[in-house]
């Protein structure tokens, strides 16, 4: 007889966070994960935020849930990945990866003691801003009895197996019970061949719609849109090898037959495309179409808009034919549901468009602006008029000024998250210090980036210190400031969990002994470039900061790690520091003054023997504690 469960606990094994498949990284050059490369010095093992969201006490509430099998968790109750994680890749879509498990706990019969029942192990991806909802993807087996658990063989049956001679049959009623059941276990090709089962089962497929999300970036629903390997010489949509046209066929049966002098528009990814949407007006959520160059949006998009009645969440960056008719009827049919939106590079829209835009889409929840050069102070200050909901803003290198940026953060009281990444004719970034007596946005923002707006000086000081609750900040390039301003920032925001200063040349050792002895919090630290720090400071740091977990020296070639085989220079002169630290990602990658011939092995081995692995040459990766939470 089965034993009741008394409770469930969710247990991750492990979660990273980082760029997805495909995305441009900094220096313009795609991720691969089959490359390291690509995605390991971009990636940030986030096991210790998970933990503190679940929460690792057996006994604690807040991680189980009693008397029953839970089937799924949901954790960050829908709050952004950067601003809970941190931002390891700022400019690039990232993904989170979780692998884990559930354990239902029981009691035997006269046993106070608990016993632990795990499921197998899952595995699950979420998007950038979806909500992470871990689901238990097997039959719920509950523990049976002694004598069923240790019976050698089964039982069996007295009675002879016959074959029924009575056809199997599914009435309509049982049909529109049993799909809906059937259909989170079956693949988007799958769904779509259950239209040919017969007419009911067309109906129903319609009526549900056989997808909730739409990517261009899937490789299994679009498996010749996007090779990694060769992506930055070949487009999107692009013509495709003749041999390999029958991989895209298996969807024939619901792709649009519409026909056109244009041969393109009968691309079999933009086929696919348009079977899909017209398949998908009932269920479809998410449209993501990034970076698909030969996307035409009045014959592909245009004449299903108005149909999707459940869209909230649209990616077109860098479809060149995006223009200011398709931000209108993007206004006009889905503007009242629309959350998040995704338009990076769209040159083809305009201040007016924008406007428009912001005006009809007032539950607009993440807007990305960036690499949108046409855009002035038109956009930005009607931004901060009309999205009162914005949680998350993304505007990289737009022509906004102080102007736009003081309306955003006086109106927009739920901002999060926040980048004005390039934005040079800012002076300031942060509410006014007359105005923090009042409900502005300074006391929600978490993370801030600031990278490249070269216009600041120490004295922004001034205004960030009023962002009291932030968490993230990034000057990186921002290349007036100066050991004054990591003094400053430091004794004003000492709950700061991760800083990026990437290429500010200017400061010393004195910033590292500020952050050392103020910044008790602090997760992760970028100063990659930054050309003036010595040994001494850096075993300061490690040595006062136990927090930290994260440190970024990459190219920082005055430290010279690898130093020479008969000095004892190099590396080995921070050795001592990192075994008293908490340091679980170290990039020491091209920390050297000149070409070297040999590698330092006696601290290669030393780093070894800590329990380091050289995920690359000098980019050294510790397994992280799952028994320590971030605070």
């Amino acid at each position: 007889m089965p034993k009741k469960v008394l409770f469930t606990r969710l247990k991750v094994i492990s979660a990273s966070y980082g760029p997805s498949d495909g995305r441009r990284l900094l220096d313009g050059s795609t991720v691969d994960h089959n490359k390291l490369e690509s995605y390991v010095p971009y990636t940030r093992d986030v096991l210790r935020f998970l933990n503190n969201e679940v929460g690792d006490d057996p006994g604690c509430e807040h991680s189980l849930c009693h008397g029953a099998v839970i089937k799924s968790y949901s954790l960050m109750q829908g709050r952004s990945m950067n601003v809970v994680f941190g931002d390891p890749c700022p400019g690039s879509t990232k993904v989170l990866r979780i692998i884990y498990v559930f354990q239902d706990y029981f009691r035997r019969d006269n046993d106070p003691g608990y016993h632990v029942t795990p499921s197998r192990t899952f595995s699950s991806t979420f998007a950038e801003h979806e909500q992470i909802l871990l689901r238990r993807q097997d039959p719920l087996l509950l523990p049976s009895d002694d004598v069923t658990e240790m019976s050698p063989t089964p039982p069996t049956s007295t009675l002879p197996l016959v074959a029924s001679s009575t056809p199997s049959t599914l009435s309509a009623s049982k049909s529109e019970l049993m799909l809906p059941i059937i259909f989170p276990f079956l693949s988007v090709r799958q769904r779509a061949r259950c239209q040919l089962v017969c007419v009911h089962w067309r109906e129903i497929v319609l009526s549900k719609g056989i997808t909730a999300m739409i990517d261009i970036n899937d490789h299994v629903l679009f498996p010749l849109c996007l090779d990694i390997s060769s992506r930055r010489n070949t487009v999107i949509g692009s013509p495709i090898k003749h041999q390999s046209l029958s991989r895209s066929t298996c969807l024939n049966s619901i792709s649009n037959t519409h026909t056109s002098s244009n041969s393109s528009s009968n691309h079999p990814h933009r086929l696919l495309l348009r079977g899909l949407v017209k398949n998908s007006h009932s269920s479809l959520t998410s449209l993501i179409l990034n970076d698909f160059l030969n996307l035409d949006p009045t014959v592909d998009i245009h004449p299903t808009l108005p149909h999707l009645s459940k869209l909230k969440r649209i990616d077109v960056s860098r479809i060149p034919l995006i223009t200011d008719d398709t931000i209108h009827l993007i206004s006009t049919h889905i503007g009242k549901r629309l959350e998040v939106l995704y338009m990076k590079g769209c040159h083809g829209v305009s201040d007016d468009g924008i406007v428009q835009l912001v005006r009809s889409c007032n539950r607009l929840k993440v807007l990305d602006v960036s690499h949108m050069h046409q855009l002035t102070d038109k956009s930005g200050v009607a931004i901060g008029q009309n999205l009162t909901e914005l949680e998350t803003f993304h505007g990289r290198d737009n022509k906004v000024t102080n102007d736009s940026v003081d309306e955003i953060f006086l109106n927009c009281k739920k901002l999060c998250e926040a980048t004005f990444w390039g934005c040079i004719k800012l002076t300031h970034v942060g509410p006014d210090v007359a105005t923090t007596s009042t409900d502005v946005s300074a006391s929600n923002l978490v993370l801030l980036n600031l990278w490249g707006c070269i216009g600041l000086t120490d004295d922004c000081v001034a205004r960030l210190s009023t962002l009291t609750n932030l968490r993230s900040l990034c000057v990186s390039e921002c290349h007036k400031l100066t050991d004054k301003f990591v003094l400053d920032i430091t004794q004003k925001l000492p709950k700061l969990q991760h800083l990026q200063m990437r290429y500010l040349k200017r400061i010393t050792d004195e910033s590292m002994e500020a952050i050392s002895s103020r910044l008790s919090e602090l997760f992760s630290l970028d100063l990659s470039f930054c050309t003036k720090l010595t040994f001494g400071g850096l075993n300061k740091l490690l040595m006062g900061c136990r927090s930290l977990s994260e440190l970024r020296l990459y190219s920082c070639t005055q430290l010279n790690v690898e130093g020479g085989p008969m000095t004892d220079v190099g590396g080995r002169q921070l050795l001592q520091a990192i075994r008293q630290s908490s340091i679980a990602f170290l990039d020491l990658r091209r920390c050297q003054q000149y070409q070297s011939f040999s590698r330092d092995l006696q601290f290669l081995n030393a780093m070894k023997d800590l329990g380091y692995n050289e995920a690359m040459a000098y980019l050294f990766v510790k397994k992280s504690d799952p028994a320590v939470v971030v605070n």
